[in-house]
């Protein structure tokens, strides 16, 4: 799974075959949409009209959230792979940890070991919820989809998921643009160090750490701007001042902060 991909997120399905295109003219090899999302009909019709080979891509999708048996799992995952018009998806998603987490995690291994999924994860699970997932699983989840930003570092998260061998996937890696995160003046200080921009910075924290982004933009020139990150490495002081602007606490409001570890 590339370390750094597109998210489609509140992206209007009209605008979302574009965006994705544009995407995948930059560089971008991995595409993250979601049921609750509703474009995954573009991101599929994207998939298509792209240019690259279909095995070329990553494309993760996640199902919607009120599943409670095997039947309604299947007919969310029939639903998504339809709207997509795949033979498979690279990574299927548990979206939220609500429903009945457990029986769609047996619903997705089987269907995992049908090939209709190259990998099967989760989102948003937290250590009151991973366990529901890990007890009984025969297959591992590949990620855990969390929002994580330089305001919100989840390295407690990192270290939790580390025994189980799962990769930190980070949605909102640039924390809504909240906290005045493309001015803030250590980012910006450490940015013109290294000749970046203060997003790039943000990005490259979490990726020095081995966290996957998927930042969000409808614009060409902020994709080529997110993906322009493999040309230089943050030093150890750097990484230090960043730690330093966690607060401990996520700007999403979702989940709540309130979870243990």
């Amino acid at each position: 799974m590339p370390i750094l991909g597109i998210g489609v997120y509140d992206i209007p399905e009209r605008e979302t075959q574009r965006v994705v295109e544009d995407a995948v003219s930059v560089g971008y090899r991995s595409i993250d949409t979601a049921a609750m999302y509703y474009n995954e009909r573009a991101v599929g019709d994207a998939v298509r009209a792209c240019g690259v080979p279909r095995e070329e891509l990553f494309v993760t999708t996640k199902i919607c959230d009120s599943c409670y048996t095997w039947e309604e799992t299947f007919r969310s995952v029939g639903h998504s792979m339809k709207l997509l018009g795949l033979d498979y998806v690279d990574l299927m998603l548990i979206h939220w940890p609500v429903g009945n987490p457990t029986v769609m995690w047996q619903a997705l291994e089987e269907l995992y070991h049908k090939g209709l999924f190259r990998a099967i994860g989760v989102s948003n699970f937290y250590p009151n919820t991973f366990p529901k997932i890990v007890s009984g699983a025969k297959v591992m989840p590949a990620v855990n989809q969390c929002e994580a930003h330089v305001f919100y570092q989840q390295r407690k998260m990192l270290e939790y998921l580390r025994p189980y061998r799962v990769e930190l996937e980070a949605w909102s890696p640039l924390a809504e643009g909240k906290h005045g995160i493309f001015t803030n003046p250590t980012l910006a200080a450490i940015g013109e160090k290294n000749g970046k921009t203060p997003a790039q910075i943000a990005l490259k924290f979490l990726v020095q750490y081995g966290i996957i982004v998927i930042p969000k933009t409808t614009h060409k020139e902020r994709m080529q701007e997110n993906i322009d990150l493999f040309d230089f490495t943050l030093s150890d002081d750097d990484l230090h001042v960043i730690q330093r602007l966690d607060t401990g606490h996520n700007v999403t409001g979702w989940p709540a902060d309130a979870l243990t570890y």
